[in-house]
């Protein structure tokens, strides 16, 4: 059977909310984004529309390119089944032509800090999308429910390998090459 490689894409962009989740969990990456077409393509993720204002906040198309190149990061790979690539890029696809009618929760983000589970119709969190995106289409098992899970907790999913960490030049590099 063939198989397709994903990218599960976590950062730290040392914005004012990214600091304060750090400071709050001390885990190393406080954003995650999910691409289909390499690392170099685009990611998908719920974050700020705008560069330089937090809100308003959805669901966005993320180019590598755009952030510092400083930025902590660890790309991940996910060998997925043909049938599960075109399931997520399905839904992805659904989504982003919808992309006016999601919002990002800000609620949820308190929430899961508190171990909290709140699902709200059309609001995520960065890390809920993705956790939810892969668990729907069939890509990966959850060890709890993707309102619960923050992006650190998408390093310890099984099956996700691990292709580099570092600034994220490295993953503009790699990509070149």
């Amino acid at each position: 059977m063939a198989e397709r490689t994903i990218h599960i894409l976590l950062t730290r962009s040392g914005t004012w909310f990214s600091r304060l989740i750090h400071f709050a969990t001390r885990d190393s990456y406080t954003h995650a984004s999910i691409g289909l077409d390499g690392p170099s393509g685009p990611f998908y993720s719920f974050a700020r529309k705008y560069r330089r204002f937090a809100l308003p906040a959805g669901l966005v198309e993320e180019q590598v390119t755009v952030y510092r190149r400083a930025v902590p990061c660890c790309l991940y790979e996910l060998k997925v089944s043909e049938e599960t690539y075109f399931r997520l890029r399905r839904q992805l696809r659904s989504m982003y032509a919808q992309r006016e009618e999601y919002r990002y929760s800000v609620l949820g983000v308190f929430a899961c800090y508190f171990n909290l589970s709140l699902q709200r119709r059309h609001h995520f969190f960065c890390s809920q999308f993705v956790a939810g995106l892969l668990e729907e289409c069939g890509a990966v098992e959850l060890p709890k429910p993707p309102t619960l899970l923050r992006p650190a907790d998408l390093c310890l999913l099984k099956d996700l390998h691990p292709v580099h960490q570092g600034p994220l030049e490295g993953i503009l590099t790699r990509a070149a090459v």
